[in-house]
Parts: structure tokens; sequence; C-alpha cells
């Protein structure tokens, strides 16, 4: 039974060591933040179309 304790164990620390992984690229790639608070002047200028 240890031995399949072991392997659980294992695969999660695999499992966590992955997110983490992933976290860190993603706090790193920047782009649009979908919780921040626009404004309606920061709306409009984010779809690239003009109000002439």
């Amino acid at each position: 039974m240890s031995d399949f304790t072991d392997k659980i164990k294992d695969a999660a620390h695999a499992v966590s060591a992955a997110v983490d992984n992933e976290l860190t690229v993603l706090e790193g790639a920047g782009g649009d933040d979908p919780l921040a608070h626009h404004t309606s002047d920061e709306d409009a200028g984010a779809t690239g179309e003009n109000d002439d």
C-alpha cells in the first residue's frame, strides 16, 4: 500500500509543478485583464472603430 500512496504523492507533486509553471507563464504574458474596470472611453478605443 505504501507504493500506491507514494505514486499518488508523486503524481500530485507533478500536477502541482505543472500548474505552478503555467501560472508563472501566464503572469508574465501581459494582455487585457478581464476583471479590470474599463471606462467607456477606453472601451471605444479598444475596438479600433472610429466614431466619424
